[in-house]
């Protein structure tokens, strides 16, 4: 009776655990932007005014990224498509500043998809990491370069699925339409006048801003710039929802076994797999996470490194001088792991020294 009963509970834990959905393999990640803020959420149609802010990745456009399975998402950031851990897509610090995750989606019959079918579209999104973020959203849907909406729409229409109508919309019918009045030091503080606008049916926005042609940013389609933003994506009836039963958010931005936040090196040697990387990741991690003024120097550089990474990126010049300067970096991060920085120390104080000698000897002090 008791092997019986042990059996019973047995076969029903089996059956219960089975009934467990994990998040599909494929399934899209979407998350707000600072101040839970996404364009084409309100009628206000902003974008930044400044170039700095622009390259303070202060868009508010939002965020996609997509599900490959044990806890590990693909997505364009900048400089470059990763991989890594589903709780990176949420960093801490974008946590901090108010960033949200809106949810996961599928497309509508997903389960159907033969096994194939999303092998295919697990082995694509792979073989699209470490290609450029398309920071002038010239392209955006690659195939050489990537915004994060992109990407996914791209991956999607490979294995023969169209989340979001291929088009462009400049206003009227089947989106928004917004007047934003720039003014800032892009236009000389004097008031310019731009119409943005925000598709819900189609691909496209149009939007009209004074640095558009200036830095060349958007998709030009019969005069007019088109930018694609995640939340044209999000809206449409193509995708149903689905519960999300893994971390997406908390993480530190890197998979901490060689992920690749090593931005300017990274941009710098085209890879995050360059053995120099190993070499910065390792002082990384002995000396400046260990230290506070080597986290405060880790907090300035994880926010403004991937912008100067992506300037870096699309030009072979700045590449070239990248290398050359972090030379001597490598020089100085080599002595410090073989020596400790007791050696460095005594030959800083002692390279001083020997400044404040040289200078005494020159001017020698006056008689009285």
């Amino acid at each position: 009776m008791k092997k019986t009963v042990l059996i019973l509970i047995l076969v029903s834990f089996v059956f219960a655990s089975s009934e467990v959905l994990a998040l599909q393999r494929g399934a899209i990640l979407y998350h707000t932007s600072k101040g839970d803020t996404i364009y084409g959420r309100t009628a206000a149609l902003e974008l930044p005014c400044s170039a700095i802010q622009l390259a303070h990745r202060e868009m508010k456009s939002g965020h996609v990224g997509l599900y490959i399975g044990n806890e590990r998402i693909i997505h364009a950031v900048t400089p470059a498509v990763e991989e890594t851990a589903s709780a990176n897509f949420i960093p801490q610090r974008d946590l901090d500043e108010g960033c949200r995750y809106l949810g996961a989606k599928v497309p509508v019959g997903f389960d159907a998809w033969p096994e194939e079918q999303v092998d295919q579209l697990i082995l694509l999104a792979r073989e699209q990491v470490g290609k450029p973020y398309d920071i002038q959203f010239r392209h955006q849907k690659g195939p050489d370069e990537f915004t994060c909406v992109g990407l996914v729409e791209y991956l999607y229409e490979q294995v023969g699925y169209n989340i979001t109508t291929d088009g462009y919309y400049s206003g009227g019918a089947g989106g928004l339409t917004y007047t934003q009045t720039y003014n800032c030091e892009a236009t000389l503080w004097l008031d310019w006048a731009g119409v943005n606008t925000f598709a819900e049916l189609v691909e496209f926005s149009s939007f009209e801003h004074p640095l558009a042609d200036p830095l060349n940013v958007g998709m030009i389609h019969e005069d007019r710039r088109y930018m694609f933003f995640p939340y044209t994506q999000y809206m449409q009836a193509t995708t149903v929802d689905v519960a999300t039963d893994i971390p997406v958010s908390g993480g530190s931005a890197s998979d901490g076994d060689g992920g690749d936040d090593c931005f300017i090196a990274t941009a710098a040697y085209g890879t995050p797999l360059h053995p120099h990387l190993g070499l910065l990741r390792e002082f990384r991690e002995r000396y400046l996470r260990t230290s506070s003024a080597g986290r405060f120097f880790l907090s300035i550089y994880e926010r403004h490194g991937p912008s100067l990474a992506a300037l870096i990126q699309r030009h072979d010049i700045l590449k070239g001088l990248t290398r050359i300067a972090l030379l001597p970096v490598l020089g100085l991060c080599i002595l410090i792991l073989h020596t400790g920085p007791l050696p460095l120390i005594a030959f800083f104080f002692a390279l001083c020294a020997l400044v404040v000698y040289r200078v005494c000897r020159r001017k020698p002090l006056r008689e009285v």
